[in-house]
């Protein structure tokens, strides 16, 4: 059972709103999953560890998931990052690809298109 947890892949999750990380948590259950409720504790994460993926709110207070985007490409560009964004538009899923991100969902987004981009940006490899 231990080397199963060990061989789980690591998801970070960040966003300000406590019930959408709640939601995301529970969704993919099937994954070691740490949240973060801002940029600033998604950065310090980072910092202590690295993980497989990250979902990140695109606008939160003080430091905003562009800056988590950016940062994670910064220390390694292999980092596979999924965007999601109540506030999209073409100008800011394009802006989030071209910072390195691999996907970008709109909010609301289905619970199959998130398991399917998860999937999908995992078995990319990389990490």
């Amino acid at each position: 059972m231990t080397a199963d947890i060990e061989s789980r892949k690591s998801i970070l999750i960040v966003d300000d709103e406590e019930v959408m990380r709640e939601f995301l948590s529970e969704v993919l259950e099937s994954y070691e999953v740490t949240s973060a409720a801002d940029g600033d504790e998604a950065i310090s994460h980072l910092k202590e560890r690295d993980f497989d993926l990250i979902i990140t709110d695109l606008k939160m207070p003080r430091i905003s998931g562009e800056e988590v985007v950016k940062f994670a490409i910064e220390k390694d560009p292999s980092y596979k990052v999924i965007v999601i964004s109540g506030y999209s538009s073409l100008f800011t899923a394009s802006k989030s690809i071209e910072n390195g991100a691999c996907a970008f969902l709109s909010k609301p987004f289905s619970i199959q298109q998130l398991r399917s981009e998860v999937m999908k940006s995992l078995d990319e490899g990389g990490r």
